[in-house]
């Protein structure tokens, strides 16, 4: 093997092709570039589980001893289901052994309640005899976060690198950059002086142009500025949301059911007021 690679080369193979991609695609679309990379990498992680990693005795069991997906990465799961699959039923074969493990807590429930007694100060503690707790505590330890933490940590790395970059360098200068939050992981953990400058600079950028273009926003509600056009400013809001906190949560799985179940109002019949 050659030993005479240079640091440059020996970096991008430590990164990983993919990762690099990944970012370069991310930068690409708007946003912060972190958050995007990470929002594609969990929807590729959430697909390969339910196609094939699921069906894993080993997978299904940390799954399942994690107590399933929290609340987001659920319904995230089930919106791609419903859009690769039509009748997929991958979801519903992890929440039927959900719901046998939470079968069992609820036996040991009754056999053995969480009593609660009072002493003489009238102080609520728990009964000695109360020693058992639930098996199932329900996305408490979900796979998904698990998987996207290391991923965050991963592409921050990535990142770093490629900042060192003169072209991807040049095409950062041009974009939304970080968010407020990975800003702040990259001055945790970044060791590279050059990279953490560019992507400080950018941000003082954005963040001038977004209270620019704020004031602009607040300006044209009032009612003497009402019939001026409207411009970039009236999505400034949502950006500096999204500065601040990163983008919105990916909640279609979640917003199909809410409209699936919720009642649709009475049609009037017609003439009536």
């Amino acid at each position: 093997m050659n030993q005479n690679l240079g640091p440059d080369t020996r970096r991008k193979g430590r990164a990983g092709w993919f990762s690099m991609m990944g970012l370069k695609e991310a930068l690409a679309r708007g946003g912060c570039v972190l958050c995007q990379a990470l929002r594609t990498s969990l929807r590729r992680y959430l697909f390969s589980f339910l196609y094939e990693g699921m069906m894993s005795g080993i997978v299904r069991e940390e799954f399942l001893e994690g107590g399933g997906f929290c609340e987001q990465h659920f319904w995230q799961a089930k919106g791609i289901e419903e859009e690769c699959w039509a009748e997929g039923f991958g979801v519903a074969i992890l929440c039927e052994d959900l719901l046998q493990r939470s079968l069992k807590d609820l036996e040991l429930l009754s056999k053995n309640p969480d009593r609660l007694t009072r002493n003489f100060l009238k102080i609520r503690r728990s009964s000695a005899i109360s020693a058992k707790r639930f098996r199932l505590v329900a996305g408490t330890d979900c796979i998904a976060c698990a998987v996207l933490k290391g991923s965050e940590e991963h592409l921050l790395m990535v990142l770093e690198e490629l900042l060192e970059e003169s072209d991807f360098g040049d095409r950062y200068r041009h974009s939304a950059g970080l968010c407020l939050r990975h800003l702040q992981e990259a001055a945790k953990h970044w060791e590279s002086t050059a990279a953490l400058h560019l992507v400080k600079a950018r941000a003082q950028e954005v963040v001038h142009l977004l209270l620019t273009e704020l004031r602009e926003f607040q300006r044209k509600h009032d009612y003497q500025y009402k019939h001026e056009p409207r411009g970039l400013e009236w999505s400034s809001p949502e950006r500096a949301i999204e500065f601040l906190v990163g983008p919105r949560a990916d909640t279609s799985g979640f917003e199909k059911f809410r409209r699936a179940t919720s009642p649709r109002p009475e049609s009037k019949p017609r003439g009536s007021r």
